[in-house]
């Protein structure tokens, strides 16, 4: 799948001045790809900067802000690819990121990471590695991702998914049964989760490709100096595990087809006390 054709969607709001590296560094792609630029009630000049690429990019814009989460969805309705990558608008990929990562891809592949690295905006240096997965590049098997998922997390910032997993658990409102939400944390973490329910194997390219952004603006580093948050990003998490093991549970013990059953019967018991009543 070394062809295999790539979309990436950046989700924006009010951060002009970190997009256009960010767009840039998805431009000067090695492997040429699909880039989608989603703003969602911007109210500094990220039109301008958008717009000054002209037909390089696809540009979506909505004056009305409804959240992360429509905004990554909106995204993703206009891809025209099956595979996706979300880059935050404040970080930025190096220019093999699409072309390394796509030779993982074959029919049994969930998704595939890169290693990653942060960059502190304060200090202008690179940070610390975030995953390191595995220790070589290539295919594994998915229940190491999974494992890491469970006690740590990954970000869509460093992977790219199919457009199915990111469709069918990309919630516009909360997740299902949870308790808490903050800021669009929660979700992130299921295009990995449930990639792991469908397919056997994951792909890690071990080396950084792709390279986040510490800054005073970003949700992670606020919340590491404010407890309440810190813990309401916690909970939120916890709230998306939770779910994956629901989904889990019933896929495992086959809930559906019994949940069906009792329908089928509650069904004939109203038509048939409907009758009686008659």
């Amino acid at each position: 799948m070394n062809n295999t054709q790539i979309s990436i969607i950046i989700p924006t709001f009010n951060r002009a001045n970190f997009l256009k590296q960010c767009i840039d560094s998805c431009l000067n792609q090695t492997q040429k790809c699909e880039i989608i630029v989603c703003d969602h009630g911007s109210t500094d000049n990220t039109p301008e900067v958008a717009k000054s690429y002209g037909d390089k990019i696809k540009y979506i814009r909505r004056d009305l802000d409804s959240g992360v989460h429509f905004c990554w969805l909106d995204g993703v309705l206009h891809a025209s690819n099956d595979f996706i990558h979300i880059n935050y608008d404040d970080d930025w990929i190096a220019p093999t990121y699409i072309e390394e990562c796509s030779k993982l891809l074959n029919e049994n592949v969930g998704c595939v990471f890169s290693e990653t690295q942060l960059f502190d905006e304060s200090k202008n240096e690179f940070g610390q590695k975030l995953f390191q997965l595995e220790q070589e590049t290539g295919v594994f098997s998915i229940k190491k991702l999974k494992h890491f998922n469970l006690k740590y997390l990954t970000s869509p910032g460093a992977g790219i998914f199919r457009k199915e997993i990111l469709l069918n658990f990309l919630f516009v409102g909360n997740i299902p049964f949870t308790q808490n939400n903050y800021h669009g944390v929660g979700p992130d973490i299921l295009f990995s989760l449930m990639s792991t329910l469908k397919y056997s194997h994951y792909g890690f390219v071990n080396k950084p490709l792709a390279f986040f952004r510490v800054h005073e603006n970003s949700i992670t580093i606020d919340a590491q100096s404010d407890k309440i948050k810190s813990l309401k990003i916690k909970k939120a998490y916890e709230d998306a595990k939770i779910y994956f093991f629901i989904h889990k549970f019933v896929k495992s013990c086959n809930i559906y087809s019994i949940a069906k059953l009792y329908y089928k019967i509650s069904k004939n018991f109203i038509k048939i006390k409907k009758y009686n009543n008659d």
